[in-house]
């Protein structure tokens, strides 16, 4: 995995899903968590597989989702 997304997310190891569909199933529960405070999309990566971004109410990059 890239550097650049452990740095983005403040040094913890972002999840990777291994299809769309099952980010989506989790990103329904991180907006049931805190979807008041922030947005969240689903990124496909270059080399495979699916990330979800946390982003702030702004429309800007927050953090990547980690376990």
């Amino acid at each position: 995995m890239s550097s650049a997304f452990v740095r983005e997310g403040g040094g913890e190891t972002p999840r990777v899903w291994q299809s769309r569909e099952s980010a989506a199933e989790s990103l329904a529960t991180w907006r049931t968590i805190d979807g008041q405070h922030y947005n969240y999309e689903i990124r496909a990566r270059p080399h495979g597989g699916f990330m979800i971004a946390r982003l702030n109410k702004s429309g800007g990059f927050d953090s990547w989702v980690s376990d």
